[in-house]
């Protein structure tokens, strides 16, 4: 719950502007050629907001991942997460393993980023074209 309501700011942001950047005169022209209201919103509004979501939830996973305090205060006895034992791993030895396990990391969050992109089409928001 902590880690939605430290997130939840910015996907919110990411989502509100996507919506903000939707052209009304799009709905219009669905509703003058006879869509209904959910007809409008699944097949306009979804489409065209969806890299917003995305990139609402890739930025919100990427902040609530490398919260290291949030998740040192909300841990329970006896229980670590990644970022945790990563911190109590470089604090008490100094091995490679470390390294390789932020590439490991780094590499999952680049295929989240990856398979959001072609999912979301971020670069088609950032450029303004369509998906």
């Amino acid at each position: 719950a902590a880690h939605i309501i430290l997130t939840l700011p910015f996907a919110v942001r990411m989502i509100a502007t996507a919506m903000f950047n939707f052209d009304r005169n799009l709905d219009r022209a669905g509703q003058s050629l006879g869509a209904t209201k959910a007809q409008r919103i699944r097949h306009l509004l979804i489409p065209i907001i969806k890299p917003g979501v995305f990139s609402g939830m890739t930025f919100a996973f990427i902040i609530s991942f490398n919260n290291i305090p949030l998740s040192v205060f909300l841990v329970r006895p006896g229980q670590t997460t990644l970022p945790i034992t990563v911190i109590n791993y470089l604090e008490y030895s100094l091995d490679p393993v470390l390294a390789a396990v932020n590439v490991a990391s780094l590499l999952f969050v680049l295929a989240v980023i990856f398979v959001f992109e072609k999912i979301g089409g971020f670069s088609a928001q950032i450029h303004g074209g369509s998906k």
